[in-house]
């Protein structure tokens, strides 16, 4: 049988879909894989993805009946239709329910004020850029030309602040409507119970504060409810969805290898035959999807906690080539409080040799480890002291979501003094 983790707002989706994947014995796809197949589903028509997974599943619980399926549900507010009982959404939720045997719903819940701060803060991010680096703070790029990171290594580290970069402060007035729609719209708690609870047969209840003091707790709660083991506790305390976490997230990079370093590798003996694109999509996909130039060799690129990226495939799939080290980023170390991995995206890995990586990891240790902890540094003051609320603010905005929302969290309460209706915690 087979479980699911609603999203219901601002509740750490990442942290449960990885320490839930991390488990040896829990099938479960992508946050974003199951993103993309409701959407297209519901709002496209479109049920090949869909049936594709109900495959997926078939296929590999013959390989291993022991197999416990699950799904974390990220973006469930934003890619159900509203009202939140039509019938597209009660069509596509039947549909998980009988094909996928799906007959579980983990429901954590927060405090309503905890949510909408929490909301409000993540839209004023996406005003500033969704926790990225400005392009030229220090010299930062998407994409580095190894032939350019020479003449970089030699190059100061002259920013200290965002000035010409970011503005001095975010006020929260400018956020634009569909933002401040979206958060006064999509705190239905109730109502989004109501629509699994007629649904489905077993929806447990539990509040995320929960998980800050008693994590373990919560997971093997689930793994009793679900008759699946729990066993890998290495993430259960980390702070995956932290500032810091998401600077990693949202700044990875593309190395792209020019006709200098070709040249210069074969001098070397790193590279004496190209290997070109046949393990790679397409030269036409790798162009018109991921706007690579499909004639020039490039890989991308992203620092990560190695024990995440094992398992999260969210943005792709990774594959550990070399460590950071502390010494290369220690803000960003101690900010983690966690080792960093230099990962390539698991496409990119066939075409390059391992003496060519090994170089390629040498150039990132000596150029961009040290501007992206500078960066980071100063985007996490930035972020902590300019963008982010520490207070929810008076005003219309706040108002509106505590007229069309409260009687939501109202009606909940009677389900949280239900003890049926409670997931059961050691």
């Amino acid at each position: 049988m087979s479980f699911m983790v609603v999203n219901t707002g601002r509740v750490a989706s990442q942290y449960f879909y990885i320490n839930l994947n991390l488990q040896p014995n829990i099938l479960m796809p992508s946050r974003y894989q199951f993103d993309y197949i409701t959407k297209s589903f519901i709002k496209r028509r479109y049920h090949y993805p869909l049936n594709k997974l109900v495959k997926i599943k078939k296929n590999e619980l013959s390989k291993r009946p022991g197999l416990c399926f699950g799904i974390v549900f990220h973006s469930a507010r934003r890619n159900l239709v509203y009202p939140l009982n039509s019938q597209k959404n009660v069509d596509f939720l039947k549909i998980l329910r009988d094909d996928l045997a799906l007959n579980t719903i983990f429901f954590p819940v927060r405090d309503p004020n905890k949510v909408f701060k929490s909301e409000m803060n993540r839209q004023l991010a996406r005003i500033v850029g969704d926790w990225s680096f400005p392009l030229g703070l220090n010299g930062w790029q998407k994409r580095w030309r190894l032939n350019q990171c020479e003449e970089l290594k030699k190059q100061d580290l002259n920013h200290d602040g965002l000035a010409g970069f970011l503005p001095q402060k975010i006020d929260h007035k400018i956020l634009k409507d569909t933002s401040k729609k979206f958060i006064i719209n999509t705190a239905k708690i109730f109502s989004l119970y109501n629509l699994f609870d007629k649904i489905y047969d077993n929806v447990k209840v539990f509040e995320f504060e929960h998980l800050f003091n008693h994590p373990e707790n919560i997971f093997k709660s689930m793994a009793e409810e679900k008759g699946f083991s729990f066993t890998d506790l290495s993430l259960i305390n980390a702070k995956l969805n932290s500032l810091p976490n998401r600077f990693l997230l949202y700044n990875n990079f593309t190395l792209e290898v020019d006709s200098e370093t070709q040249k210069c590798w074969n001098g070397m003996g790193i590279s004496k035959k190209i290997k070109f694109g046949f393990k790679q999509k397409s030269a036409l996909k790798r162009l018109l999807i991921d706007k690579q130039n499909p004639f020039v060799r490039s890989c991308r690129m992203k620092f990560e906690i190695p024990e995440v990226m094992s398992v999260c495939e969210d943005w792709g799939k990774y594959e550990q080539v070399g460590l950071v080290p502390e010494r290369a980023m220690p803000m960003t170390y101690d900010a983690v409080n966690a080792k960093i991995a230099i990962g390539m995206h698991c496409d990119d890995v066939p075409i390059f040799t391992a003496h060519e990586i090994e170089d390629m990891i040498k150039t990132i240790h000596s150029v961009i480890c040290p501007r992206f902890d500078k960066n980071f540094k100063i985007l996490f003051d930035y972020y902590r002291n300019h963008v982010y609320l520490k207070k929810i603010p008076s005003g219309d905005l706040y108002n509106v979501f505590k007229k069309q929302n409260y009687q939501e969290f109202l009606d909940f309460d009677s389900i949280l003094k239900s003890p049926e209706k409670i997931l059961k915690l050691f």
